[in-house]
């Protein structure tokens, strides 16, 4: 029955959008009017309407579209990026527009969440701004009907960069406009500041021609059009009495927070006593009262100085961790064997079973409070989640305890294989061709969520293979923050970790370290290597590069995408950080990469050498 109510929507739709949002297969007007014409992607914007109940607030909104709030909020001239909008509100989102096929389009990484399907991904997330049928082409893997929630899904948003053509005639952008009830030409270019004739051109239209409600349309402007400005709630009020209102709910929320954990931690203490009165086998909980567990540290240690410190980090450890477990140190010692070798898990981390769960614990000394700072400020799939910690009886030492990644470390999956600290019975003896391009798209996914979605933004100062983690899936998780730090929002400030993104690209490709000591004290250094393969003329290129590559990926890669993905490790290891991508345009580009043929093959060329000389890299395209 579900599905036959899909066909009959899907049917209404196609008859509504008149070739935009029914049109998925780049036919019809909505094919042409969002064909791919130029080949360099380029930074444009998309025209959204702020809706209730979830998308009323930059932040929600800038998750939806992968975009940091902070572009939101300059591109629509906002002062502030909190507040809750009104609803029906235009509000300009920046893309980044590309070419995937012969189509253009602003891919977005979507995480799926429940209740989901394509279809209300399609019309009531983004409003028309993508087509079902679309989503459904892009994502093959994906079963419509049945989508599992946090798969991450691409959604394709309709776009085109402007023509020579129209360049000439001062169209600058081309945004995406999806067309309102009620809408008509005049009322429209008045709204963008765009002349009617111009929008009819774009649009392969004649000029007394109108738009269907719901339909997609190109608007060419000569600048980011002033929409009106944007209205807020009564819950962002400014004032000091609303201002005093919060504070005085948040506080009694903190307040009614310690009660009920000081509750909690007398329940579970009378529990413990009786279960000790009744001879019940020691079996120990690892969840302890925080206050208490305090108290047994010498004043002078440096997690007593953390606590009687001016920020108290540790006394408010809820707000690293979403329900913090704090868990004794004998039982981290008892559940690693005392932190025996054959627990061991990478270079770092130790397998512990708490509870009958599994969990990776990380010893560190002195002052943790970096690391805990640090992981407060994310939340995303592909970084690793803190679950708990436990402190040391001196208190100068702590561990950290992450959700357990089954797969354990990438660098165990490269260079050795099968990976040896893995049970013999495992399946999985090598990484596959799609495998590795999923770990990269995910570690890509990271570094642009570190980078551009959190406030400040972050770099993460350590990416390498043993600092990836993988799960049953073998989805990657970034792990080991002990580097991390906030930077300003720049391109020289989070280089490090694109040019470290691009000695991972390498390994991916080689199943190699990047640095590695080889026969006569020679040491071998993959970037400088891919260089000379990449710099062979004709045939001789692929040549090389088969042979440079990891034999156990035997035949069961393309070579075009080979090259490609070798193409964005060399713009990533460029020794001028100015002139090295954004990981958003290697999201974007690993997303599209990752499409079957038909779709990726055409973009897989803008990123093979075009000269002896350089790999031209376009402008940085978008995606979370």
């Amino acid at each position: 029955m579900e599905y036959w109510n899909l066909c009959v929507l899907a049917v209404v739709l196609a008859f509504q959008l008149d070739g935009g949002q029914a049109v998925t297969d780049g036919g019809a007007r909505g094919g042409a009017r969002f064909a791919c014409n130029v080949s360099m992607p380029c930074d444009t914007f998309v025209v959204y309407r702020t809706q209730a109940p979830g998308f009323l607030d930059l932040g929600n909104i800038s998750d939806l579209f992968g975009v940091s709030r902070a572009l939101i909020a300059s591109a629509n001239r906002l002062t502030t990026e909190d507040g809750v909008l009104l609803p029906g509100q235009p509000l300009l989102v920046p893309v980044k527009c590309g070419c995937t096929g012969a189509r253009s389009f602003a891919n977005v990484t979507y995480p799926i969440r429940a209740r989901d399907t394509f279809y209300r991904l399609a019309v009531t997330a983004f409003e028309n701004l993508t087509a079902f049928g679309l989503v459904e082409e892009l994502n093959p893997a994906a079963e419509p009907t049945k989508l599992e929630p946090w798969q991450e899904v691409v959604v394709p948003l309709f776009c085109r960069c402007p023509t020579p053509e129209e360049l000439n005639a001062g169209s600058r952008l081309l945004v995406t406009y999806v067309w309102q009830p009620g809408d008509d030409v005049s009322v429209v270019s008045t709204l963008m500041n765009a002349s009617a004739h111009s929008i009819a051109a774009s649009n392969g239209v004649a000029g007394d021609s109108t738009f269907a409600t719901g339909q997609p349309v190109l608007i060419p402007v000569s600048q980011p059009p002033r929409l009106p400005p944007l209205r807020y709630g009564a819950i962002a009020a400014d004032s000091r009495v609303s201002k005093r209102r919060r504070g005085s709910i948040v506080a009694a929320s903190i307040a009614g927070s310690f009660v009920a954990c000081a509750a909690l931690c007398t329940a579970i203490l009378a529990y413990r006593r009786y279960r000790k009165k009744a001879s019940v086998p020691r079996l120990v909980s690892p969840k302890l009262s925080w206050t208490k567990s305090l108290n047994r540290f010498d004043s002078n240690s440096s997690i007593a100085r953390m606590i009687n410190g001016g920020d108290k980090l540790l006394t408010s450890v809820s707000q690293f961790i979403d329900k913090p477990i704090i868990v004794r140190e004998e039982e981290i010692m008892e559940a690693t064997m005392n932190l025996d070798e054959q627990c061991k898990i990478g270079s770092s981390y130790y397998r512990a079973m708490l509870e009958g769960e599994v969990f990776a614990v990380k010893p560190v000394k002195g002052n943790v409070s970096g690391e805990l700072r640090m992981m407060q400020m994310v939340n995303h799939a592909n970084l690793i989640k803190l679950v708990g910690i436990s402190i040391g009886a001196d208190g100068d030492y702590a561990f950290l305890v992450y959700e357990f990644a089954e797969k354990g470390s990438l660098d165990k999956w490269l260079y050795q294989k099968p990976p040896c600290s893995l049970p013999s019975s495992s399946s999985v003896t090598t990484l596959s061709w799609n495998q590795r391009l999923g770990i990269a798209l995910g570690v890509a996914n990271g570094l642009l969520y570190m980078h551009e979605h959190t406030q400040p933004s972050m770099v993460h100062g350590d990416v390498r293979a043993r600092n990836i983690l993988l799960t049953a899936g073998l989805r990657a998780k970034l792990s080991n923050f002990s580097l991390a730090k906030p930077v300003t929002v720049d391109a020289a400030a989070t280089s490090s970790d694109v040019f470290a993104f691009g000695l991972l690209l390498l390994e991916l490709l080689s199943g190699r370290r990047a640095v590695e000591a080889r026969v006569g004290a020679e040491i071998g250094m993959l970037w400088t290597e891919i260089r000379a393969v990449l710099d062979a003329g004709g045939d001789k290129r692929a040549a090389k590069l088969r042979k440079w590559m990891d034999p156990a990926l035997g035949g069961e890669y393309g070579m075009d995408a080979a090259l490609s993905l070798a193409g964005m490790a060399r713009a990533c290891t460029e020794e001028d950080a100015a002139r090295r991508p954004k990981m958003a345009e290697m999201a974007f580009n690993l997303s599209v990469l990752g499409q079957p043929l038909s779709v990726a093959d055409a973009f897989e060329k803008l990123w093979q050498p075009s000269s002896e000389d350089s790999i031209k890299i376009g402008n940085a395209v978008a995606a979370r």
